[in-house]
């Protein structure tokens, strides 16, 4: 951080990025070739040209300040080299990476706190108990990586909040080679999408799948019947670091804060991209 770079002008790169690549297209549907053109998604390339320059020059001028006291992402991907060939990262790599992190982990885990906070505000004895525990934990200070193991409940509220309000609501893979699922004939470049939003709320999974029960992961869930990060070699990258980060604001949150339901602002829950609450998570706000 700290490169001099308008935050606001970025954090409308990425909206636009995400929200122009989210369209889908009637080629989509009539099963076009994927190097047909598709209209609406050609406005993002100018956003992505964009984003590769702000991530271009945050690498250069790192690279020429130096890392600081406090190393951050930037500058542990820098110093990061392969363990066997002690090969670094290209510019190109790097820039892939930055990106990868920023924009992914940017949308996902603010939508992760937005729909934690509502959830907490919908149950407010939970909410008291969280906020007991991050209090006791942190004091007045903010919370940081080693106060994670003395936060279960904050950990388990973002557990059961990425359950019932997934970013990543579905999930879509695109067969190379036949195969056989279900019982059905799969071909070369199907498309067979894991409904996530729907896995994570199916009633032979979870009992009373519906209702916010964070103590619902005092038992670890059976594997495959929660995947907010999907799972086996394809799982999420940053699913650790996403994970982390989330307990961590909202420990800090809820250590300062009381939220309360808005009566009337009810979130809904609508799929662009990522799973948004449409128009937002509104709430009232009062110092704990």
């Amino acid at each position: 951080g700290g490169e001099g770079f308008d935050r606001a002008a970025v954090h409308k790169a990425i909206e636009h990025f995400i929200g122009s690549s989210a369209k889908m297209s009637v080629l989509d549907v009539l099963g076009a070739p994927p190097w047909v053109p598709r209209p609406g998604r050609m406005f993002s390339g100018a956003t992505m040209r964009q984003m590769k320059q702000t991530a271009d020059t945050a690498i250069q001028t790192r690279r020429s300040r130096g890392a600081g006291p406090i190393p951050d992402l930037l500058d542990l991907l820098l110093a990061g080299e392969d363990p066997k060939s002690g090969r670094k990262m290209t510019v190109d790599e790097l820039r892939d990476n930055l990106l990868t992190f920023i924009v992914a982990g940017h949308e996902t885990t603010a939508l992760t706190l937005a729909w934690s906070l509502y959830l907490c505000a919908h149950d407010p004895a939970i909410q008291a108990r969280a906020r007991d525990e991050a209090q006791a934990a942190l004091g007045e200070r903010a919370a940081t990586t080693a106060d994670i193991a003395s936060l279960p409940l904050i950990r388990r509220i973002v557990d059961e909040a990425l359950r019932l309000y997934p970013p990543a609501a579905f999930l879509a893979r695109t067969a190379l080679k036949p195969d056989t699922l279900a019982g059905r004939q799969i071909r070369p470049g199907d498309t067979i999408i894991l409904p996530i939003y729907a896995l994570h709320r199916h009633h032979m999974l979870w009992d009373n799948p519906d209702a916010f029960d964070p103590d619902r992961f005092l038992t670890a869930p059976r594997r495959f019947a929660y995947l907010p990060f999907s799972d086996g070699p394809r799982i999420c990258i940053g699913a650790n670091f996403a994970l982390q980060e989330a307990v961590i604001i909202l420990a800090t949150l809820l250590a300062r804060f009381k939220y309360t339901l808005i009566p009337g602002l009810t979130p809904k829950p609508v799929m662009i991209l990522t799973l948004r609450p449409e128009g937002g998570v509104w709430l009232q706000v009062e110092s704990a």
